[in-house]
């Protein structure tokens, strides 16, 4: 093996002239981490606002329908019984009904309104005009947001 010459130059590290680069200074001092601190806040400011649009859009009032009973009158006409449950009784609801035939086609569709209460469940009667004779009945969907032709 060969030892190492004497005579070989010393390693030194690089030089860089302070005049000429300015001052070595470190990247990831005090302005880094401020800009990390703020990107972490941000992200989870982001969080937060997502958290909360996904609960206020979810947390709408339970409201649902059911059908209790049925009665085809003719082929142009349905009467309905159902029953609607709402957590706030206190509050106006509508709720989508409809006639249909065997195959589940759609033959007449109305929006029933069911009017503030002191109970929680109120059972309401309705009547679906239909194309032809219908062969069941059942409620589509309830909902709070009731249209303004609907309240008068």
């Amino acid at each position: 093996m060969s030892e190492p010459r004497s005579d070989a130059p010393s390693q030194r590290p690089p030089y860089r002239p302070q005049d000429r680069y300015g001052a070595a200074e470190s990247t990831s001092g005090v302005a880094g981490k401020v800009v990390a601190g703020l990107l972490v806040l941000l992200v989870g400011a982001l969080l937060v606002a997502g958290a909360v649009t996904i609960y206020r859009l979810n947390a709408t009032p339970d409201i649902t329908g059911e059908v209790i009973g049925v009665e085809v009158v003719d082929e142009e006409l349905t009467r309905m019984t159902m029953t609607v449950s709402r957590d706030e009784p206190g509050i106006a609801v509508y709720c989508i009904v409809r006639a249909q035939d065997q195959s589940k086609g759609e033959l007449g569709r109305r929006e029933v309104y069911v009017p503030p209460s002191e109970h929680g469940v109120v059972q309401v009667d309705t009547e679906i005009a239909t194309t032809s004779r219908a062969y069941m009945a059942d409620v589509y969907g309830c909902g709070d947001d009731v249209p303004d032709y609907l309240r008068s």
